[in-house]
């Protein structure tokens, strides 16, 4: 065999390796927890802008989920906005389709306001030390479900800022400060 051949063969061999090499990188990666790619920012590093910033996960809007309890007739889209100073302190906004229990004609599209503090921003339901929450009926009169839902996905889409003027502690650290 020549020596030509031989160092083409080393080659193709060196280059066959550092794929498989990739390959198992990427492999091992996928199945690591991503914490840091879903964490917000630090507020060190956040810069100057408004308190609350919106969480582009999912290009921003997510399913909600079951947030409605027994009134709630279809998905919920979900929006969420971290604190720039408490990047444990979260909002989320979901808007659902609704049952007027007392009209069971009547279907509205209603809102969740979640305010949430958490240890780590990346896993906030399993690491929760204070929540509260709010209902509002956002819009009546709706001729189906389906015409409710597109506008819940429209409304979770077009809340592109969160004016919340909570200071994103919980209530015992707001008290405490004087920013109730």
């Amino acid at each position: 065999m020549s020596v030509a051949r031989q160092l083409a063969q080393a080659v193709l061999g060196l280059t066959l390796l550092g794929l498989v090499v990739r390959l198992l990188l990427a492999a091992v990666r996928d199945h690591q927890p991503a914490a840091d790619a879903e964490a917000p920012p630090r507020a060190d590093t956040a810069g100057p802008g408004p308190p609350w910033v919106r969480d582009q996960r999912g290009g921003g809007v997510l399913p909600g989920g079951d947030v409605g309890g027994d009134v709630q007739l279809d998905e919920s889209f979900s929006v969420r906005f971290w604190h720039r100073d408490h990047p444990g302190a979260l909002v989320t906004y979901r808007y659902y389709t609704a049952l007027d229990l007392d009209d069971l004609t009547s279907v509205y599209l209603e809102r969740q306001t979640e305010y949430l503090v958490c240890t780590d921003p990346a896993d906030p339901g399993s690491t929760e030390v204070w929540s509260d929450y709010r209902y509002e009926t956002v819009q009546r009169g709706f001729e189906s479900v389906e015409a409710a839902t597109a506008t819940a996905r429209r409304a979770a889409e077009g809340h592109l800022a969160c004016a919340e003027a909570w200071s994103g502690l919980p209530p015992w650290e707001s008290e405490r400060e004087g920013n109730l």
